[in-house]
């Protein structure tokens, strides 16, 4: 074989050795291509994946937040109720302590009417001196159960009203039975005590029976 042949067959090999390589390179490149492809698509899925998770993270946290706010409110109002509740009950348990202390203090409003219509009686039995010795006995014994039922009533909390001849007249504790008519100056003054007040504590019981004077015209 001559030289010339023989560097052309080796051209030739050459050649063919290279058409070898080519195809393969090229098969290298697209799978390259491919898996760049895939790991860009992975590194996409990754990315939103990832925001996907912080955003579900987000509302996680979110609904925590309102479910703790809920509570929170609950509990608040709850609480405002509770202490409502406390107010009010404690204002009916105290509005109800009054009443029953003032039904206590007055309870005996109406036995101490006719008590006192009693005290009068003696009062106007005791009102009139008199020279029979049995009868000054009487009456001695009567003031002296007196003063001890006045004692009783002071003990129970009534208390005469004062009232004197020439006070003027107040129909808030008085009442007039009587008018007598004077030429003076003096009109509705008090010209007598038929008989006498009494409250139980601050409220009337018994007004004081008097005679008015009244100017005549």
């Amino acid at each position: 074989m001559s030289k010339h042949e023989s560097k052309q067959k080796n051209q030739e090999e050459q050649k063919i050795e290279q058409n070898k390589v080519q195809p393969i390179e090229d098969t290298s490149k697209k799978e390259i291509n491919e898996i760049e492809q895939l790991m860009k698509q992975i590194q996409d899925l990754t990315t939103t994946v990832v925001a996907k998770d912080e955003h579900i993270n987000k509302l996680e946290d979110e609904i925590k937040q309102i479910n703790q706010d809920y509570v929170n409110k609950v509990t608040q109002k709850a609480n405002e109720a509770n202490v409502l509740l406390k107010t009010k009950v404690d204002e009916l348990t105290a509005k109800a302590n009054q009443e029953l202390a003032m039904h206590k203090k007055y309870a005996i409003e109406k036995q101490a009417g006719q008590l006192i219509d009693i005290i009068n009686q003696f009062e106007l039995a005791v009102s009139h001196p008199s020279t029979d010795p049995k009868i000054a006995n009487y009456q001695m014994g009567f003031k002296m159960f007196l003063t001890m039922l006045k004692n009783l009533l002071s003990n129970l909390g009534i208390s005469e009203i004062i009232v004197n001849v020439g006070d003027e007249f107040n129909p808030e504790f008085m009442e007039c039975i009587e008018f007598v008519h004077t030429g003076d100056l003096a009109d509705h003054k008090v010209a007598k005590i038929v008989s006498k007040g009494y409250k139980l504590y601050d409220r009337l019981v018994k007004p004081t029976n008097v005679v008015v004077m009244k100017k005549l015209n």
